[in-house]
């Protein structure tokens, strides 16, 4: 690394051409240079001028080259004379007479210590050698490489740009750059450039008038190891003069050169502008430091968001970010609003789980579930018993039948008296109290309210399936309120002695009345629990049903519901007189051996139930029979008591719709394909076969009219499936679909979606599906769920339904809802003048 190669010219005239010597090594030139006592010793490369062994003697001085022609003898070489071995000049040293380029031989020129500035390295407390020959043709090469750098920075300016992500542009959006930040860093720096700055930085000035360097700035700290790392072009002359690869000379190297000053010939050292490239150089590192304090204080002036955001130049992606942000704090604010309204707008909670409503008899206390809250046992009306026993209910309105502090209405209450399927009896006659669901107590944004009337016959059980849904209340914001009401002998007995002795004269149909009581009970509380008590759907299933579909034809329900929806009701309703009811029902009076109503009265349910006749609860459910037709005085629950019902629904059903009913229907009508099913009849045989559905509808009297075949056809009747949803049309969706056909406004749907192994869409299937009760296990079964519940709450909120059309009015309901103009089966059993003679009646 410390060996230099040495060229040496010959001192002919007219040889041009140079050999290359060899180099003496480091020992010999240390003896020759001890047994050679005239030749010039040179001062050290670190003082400011040469030294010589004789100072009487005079330094021989070469003519000053121009700095912009080269010589001869290559590029960036010194010429200096060679002397002969006496120490004199040849041919007459006394004339001044100059040497010629030919007659001097060409000696490398070695580094200085400091002469080579690199990133990262420098001479610490050592003074600059002034009048350097090797610095000045350093500096005259760093300059033509500016130039060249120059001329070819069009071509490189795309190469060193360096690319800006997503991330760094959108983190600069916040950060401010002035306008010469970014023509800084838009033009990229040259080597030259490069040099200069680290030449102005590195310098070390312990002179008389250099001032200390002031502290690098951040950006100038930034730009100069960048200036500096980027690759420099190197000719044959960098590598001549140690400028290559191998820039830094050893320790040891610059060691050696400083013991070998004696045996290298060295040409006094001379400015070669120096001095003047050293002014231009502290003009420049002024002019840098007035730039760097000016951008500085520029940096440091309060700037506006605004104006950092117009001078912001913002593309798609950048807008695209800046968009997902606002949205996402825009959702986070919702959010926050509406869990900070909800909590401000609800009462708070006792021990996590308990809450309080008012009521206009008191305050409630309810507990939480499945994300609701649920108040069970609320009382509605005044308990009928004693002299209340077959009255209408009458609201609470005295504050003596009010209840002190806070009800706890946690648990359920008592369950009407009612007969279960297999006769046993269940309940208490203290039973007018109702439950309610809501997901929200509060008085802002009131949710709608749908009422749960549910019981498989007028005489129970009660409310069987339709019980509200904690966790339907808050997925579909809905409330429901589930009921009791009376039913049996204590809700539709009809007899001369209770008509006598009330006002006005009428009796029966008490039922009614609780469920009329329940709805004003609505309006006046339902907002205390977050409910409106404008948007109130009445969800009757089937004996249920069928007092909805009576209810919505009565004046006295006017203003007190918004709609209602029956699903699998009796087609029968009340045609009898109140007078005749009372005649048909004095068999109970004869039981009793009870002539008039405080004898009644003062009976117990228990005795009551045993004298009720086993016909009132015997209602065919299998194929039509014979003995239907003689049993014209069959029992009939409900009555045209006079004051609730007036007139049979028929007669209010032919009025003509308003326009806001054509868009907006009062009822929904509809039921299940398979509603007749039941365990009885399906254990009937372990496997209904084709013959032995065909022996079955041959012994009723479908069979007696002749109709067996042609129902076989029609029905394809080879299995229990079918067998049950012929019996399911003639029972419940044609003779319904009739009443349908009745109000033009009425839509009427029929379930087909089956479940289990017969396939069967049994009656439960809309109203489970409805409450999400229903387990699906299939896509298609998974389908009607959200099909049905589609139906329903849409119907709840908006008060129309989808899928419905005056000329397509039946829906039917399997995997999807789709609407069809007519049920084919139903023609075919009102043109046998079967539907709706052996109708269902609850």
């Amino acid at each position: 690394m410390g060996e230099i190669v040495e060229k040496e010219t010959p001192q002919t005239e007219a040889t041009t051409v140079q050999e290359p010597l060899e180099e003496p090594k480091e020992t010999d030139k240390m003896l020759d240079t001890k047994k050679d006592d005239a030749k010039e010793k040179t001062a050290s490369p670190q003082t400011s001028k040469p030294a010589s062994p004789n100072a009487g003697q005079k330094s021989p001085t070469l003519p000053q080259a121009d700095p912009a022609e080269k010589p001869a003898g290559g590029n960036g070489e010194e010429i200096i004379d060679i002397p002969t071995e006496n120490g004199n000049k040849p041919n007459g040293a006394a004339d001044e007479k100059k040497v010629s380029k030919e007659e001097r031989e060409v000696k490398p020129k070695k580094i200085p210590i400091g002469g080579l500035k690199l990133p990262g390295y420098f001479m610490k407390n050592k003074p600059k050698a002034e009048g350097d020959g090797a610095e000045g043709e350093l500096l005259e090469k760093d300059k033509e490489l500016a130039e060249e750098k120059e001329a070819n920075g069009d071509a490189s300016k795309d190469e060193q740009k360096p690319r800006t992500g997503l991330g760094q542009r959108l983190r600069s959006l916040f950060v401010r750059k002035p306008a010469a930040d970014k023509e800084q860093q838009k033009k990229p720096l040259t080597n030259g450039d490069a040099d200069a700055k680290s030449e102005a930085t590195a310098e070390a000035a312990p002179g008389e008038d250099a001032d200390p360097p002031p502290k690098r700035g951040l950006l100038n700290a930034i730009k100069l190891p960048i200036a500096n790392i980027m690759p420099k072009k190197r000719g044959g002359d960098d590598v001549e003069m140690g400028l290559g690869k191998a820039g830094l000379a050893s320790m040891e190297t610059l060691d050696d050169s400083l013991k070998d000053q004696d045996t290298v010939d060295r040409a006094p050292l001379k400015s070669n502008g120096a001095d003047e490239l050293k002014s231009e150089l502290k003009s420049e590192k002024l002019a840098a430091e007035q730039k760097l304090a000016a951008e500085e204080e520029e940096r440091e002036r309060p700037v506006s968001v605004w104006c950092r955001l117009r001078g912001y130049k913002c593309s798609v992606d950048d807008a695209l970010i800046v968009f997902g942000i606002l949205l996402f704090m825009l959702l986070l604010a919702v959010i926050g609003y509406v869990l900070t309204h909800e909590t401000l707008t609800s009462p708070p909670l006792r021990e996590g789980r308990y809450i309080s409503a008012v009521t206009s008899c008191g305050m409630v206390e309810g507990v939480k579930e499945d994300g609701a809250f649920a108040f069970r046992g609320i009382p509605y009306a005044k308990a009928p018993l004693d002299n209340l026993r077959w009255r209408p209910a009458q609201l609470i309105s005295k504050i003596d039948d009010c209840w002190n502090g806070t009800l706890q209405t946690h648990n359920g209450s008592a369950v009407c008296m009612q007969r279960l399927g297999n006769g046993t009896t269940i309940g208490d006659e203290d039973c007018l109290y109702l439950d309610v669901v809501t997901p929200h107590v509060r008085y802002t944004n009131p949710l709608p309210v749908v009422v749960l009337i549910g019981a498989e016959s007028l005489a129970g059980p009660s409310p069987g399936i339709l019980r509200p849904s904690a966790r339907y209340s808050r997925s579909h914001d809905v409330i429901f309120v589930r009921p009791n009401f009376r039913l049996g002998v204590f809700g539709f007995l009809a007899l001369d002695a209770l008509t006598k002795e009330s006002h006005p004269r009428t009796s029966g149909n008490y039922a009614l009345t609780d469920i009329i009581a329940v709805l004003k009970w609505i309006q006046l509380n339902i907002v205390h629990f977050g409910g409106d008590p404008k948007s109130v759907t009445l969800l009757g299933h089937r004996a249920g049903a069928t007092l909805v579909s009576v209810l919505v034809s009565s004046a006295k329900l006017e203003g007190l519901y918004t709609r209602a929806w029956a699903s699998s009701a009796s087609a029968i309703y009340p045609g009898k007189p109140l007078q005749e009811s009372e005649r048909l029902n004095q068999q109970l009076m004869a039981t009793l051996d009870c002539q008039d109503a405080e004898c009644l009265r003062a009976a117990s349910s228990e005795k009551l139930w045993a004298a009720t006749p086993d016909t009132w609860f015997q209602f065919p459910a299998t194929v039509p029979q014979a003995e239907e037709l003689s049993n014209a005085n069959r029992h009939e629950w409900l009555v045209l008591d006079g004051d609730i019902l007036y007139q049979h629904p028929s007669e209010s059903w032919k009025q003509v719709p308003t326009a806001s009913q054509l868009h907006q229907p009062r009822l929904v009508m509809g039921a299940t394909a398979h509603e007749a099913h039941t365990l009885k009849l399906r254990e009937l045989h372990a496997n209904w076969t084709a013959e032995e559905v065909r022996s079955y509808l041959q012994n009723s009297q479908l069979g007696a009219h002749g109709l067996t075949d042609e129902i076989i056809q029609r029905y394809n009747a080879t299995s229990y499936a079918a067998l049950v949803a012929i019996i399911t049309d003639i029972r419940t969706v044609c003779p319904l679909l009739t009443n349908a056909r009745l109000q033009p406004t009425v839509p009427f749907y029929v379930v087909t979606q089956g479940e289990g192994d017969d396939q069967l869409a049994t009656v439960d299937a809309d109203v489970q599906a409805i409450l999400g009760r229903y387990e699906p296990h299939t896509v298609e079964q998974r389908r009607f769920v959200s099909a049905m519940q589609q139906l329903f709450y849409y119907y709840v909120s908006h008060g129309t339904v989808q899928s419905f059309d005056t000329r397509r009015r039946v829906i039917i309901v399997g995997q999807d809802a789709q609407a069809q103009e007519d049920h084919d089966h139903c023609n075919y059993w009102i043109s046998k003048d079967i539907v709706p003679r052996y109708a269902r009646v609850d």
